[in-house]
């Protein structure tokens, strides 16, 4: 399974199904949409940040989310680089 084409609203579906699959069915598709989930809101989160910018400076998102202006930096750099791909895909 791959994180491309499903977004949170499709995870939390496939998540409230699982109660009603056989045993084994169930922890591979459990196991499978951890790493959907990590991938899903990560990308969540970092469209986030970009979108927080147009309202904030890089110095105040960081000390809003805890963080450091690096970590701001690198979450909108992974954003446009997964946009890129996208795009060209």
């Amino acid at each position: 399974m791959d994180a491309e084409g499903i977004d949170a609203r499709e995870l939390a579906r496939l998540v409230r199904g699982l109660p009603a699959m056989p045993a084994a069915k169930r922890a591979k598709l459990a196991r499978e949409l951890v790493d959907v989930a990590k991938r899903v809101l990560s990308l969540t989160a970092d469209a986030a940040v970009l979108e927080a910018l147009e309202s904030m400076t890089y110095r105040e998102l960081a000390a809003e989310l805890g963080t450091s202006e690096a970590s701001v930096n690198k979450a909108v750099s992974r954003h446009r680089s997964r946009m890129g791909e996208r795009r060209q895909s």
